[in-house]
Protein backbone atom coordinates (compact mmCIF):
# COMPACT_ATOMS: atom_id res chain seq x y z
CA UNK A 1 0.00 0.00 0.00
CA UNK A 2 2.77 2.46 0.46
CA UNK A 3 3.93 2.54 -3.51
CA UNK A 4 -0.24 3.26 -3.85
CA UNK A 5 0.26 5.95 -1.32
CA UNK A 6 3.57 7.44 -2.71
CA UNK A 7 2.18 7.67 -6.26
CA UNK A 8 -1.12 9.54 -4.98
CA UNK A 9 0.76 12.03 -3.51
CA UNK A 10 3.59 12.54 -6.33
CA UNK A 11 0.48 13.05 -8.34
CA UNK A 12 -1.07 15.63 -6.09
CA UNK A 13 2.04 17.70 -5.63
CA UNK A 14 2.31 17.64 -10.15
CA UNK A 15 -1.53 18.80 -9.84
CA UNK A 16 -0.87 21.57 -7.75
CA UNK A 17 2.25 22.64 -8.87
CA UNK A 18 0.44 22.82 -12.74
CA UNK A 19 -2.25 25.06 -10.81
CA UNK A 20 -0.01 27.24 -9.24
CA UNK A 21 2.47 27.82 -12.33
CA UNK A 22 -1.55 28.60 -14.21
CA UNK A 23 -2.36 30.99 -11.71
CA UNK A 24 1.06 32.85 -12.11
CA UNK A 25 0.45 32.62 -15.85
CA UNK A 26 -2.85 34.23 -15.39
CA UNK A 27 -1.40 37.00 -13.37
CA UNK A 28 1.23 38.09 -15.63
CA UNK A 29 -1.37 38.18 -18.45
CA UNK A 30 -3.47 40.60 -16.51
CA UNK A 31 -0.54 42.87 -15.46
CA UNK A 32 0.09 42.91 -19.78
CA UNK A 33 -2.98 43.93 -20.15
CA UNK A 34 -3.26 46.48 -17.84
CA UNK A 35 -0.10 47.82 -18.98
CA UNK A 36 -1.53 48.19 -22.62
CA UNK A 37 -5.06 49.35 -21.18
CA UNK A 38 -3.02 51.89 -19.46
CA UNK A 39 -0.90 53.24 -22.71
CA UNK A 40 -4.54 53.89 -24.60
CA UNK A 41 -6.20 55.21 -21.73
CA UNK A 42 -2.98 57.88 -21.21
CA UNK A 43 -3.62 59.12 -25.05
CA UNK A 44 -7.47 58.96 -24.59
CA UNK A 45 -6.85 61.55 -21.39
CA UNK A 46 -4.35 63.37 -23.43
CA UNK A 47 -6.77 63.91 -26.36
CA UNK A 48 -9.51 64.86 -24.10
CA UNK A 49 -7.14 67.45 -22.35
CA UNK A 50 -6.80 68.78 -25.82
CA UNK A 51 -10.20 69.16 -26.36
CA UNK A 52 -11.19 71.15 -23.00
CA UNK A 53 -8.46 73.36 -23.45
CA UNK A 54 -9.80 74.38 -27.07
CA UNK A 55 -13.31 74.69 -25.23
CA UNK A 56 -11.78 76.64 -22.36
CA UNK A 57 -10.56 79.11 -25.15
CA UNK A 58 -13.40 79.35 -26.92
CA UNK A 59 -15.44 80.36 -23.75
CA UNK A 60 -13.55 82.76 -22.43
CA UNK A 61 -12.45 84.69 -25.62
CA UNK A 62 -14.69 87.81 -26.69
CA UNK A 63 -17.75 86.77 -28.48
CA UNK A 64 -16.39 88.20 -31.87
CA UNK A 65 -13.47 85.78 -31.81
CA UNK A 66 -15.91 83.06 -30.77
CA UNK A 67 -18.00 83.90 -34.02
CA UNK A 68 -15.51 83.71 -36.08
CA UNK A 69 -14.24 80.30 -34.74
CA UNK A 70 -17.54 79.24 -34.98
CA UNK A 71 -18.14 80.13 -38.42
CA UNK A 72 -14.02 78.36 -39.36
CA UNK A 73 -15.54 75.03 -38.04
Amino acid sequence: MHVFEAAAIIVAIVMIAGVINNWIKSKQQQASARTDMDDSTAERIQNLEERVRVLERILTDKSNRLKDEIDAL
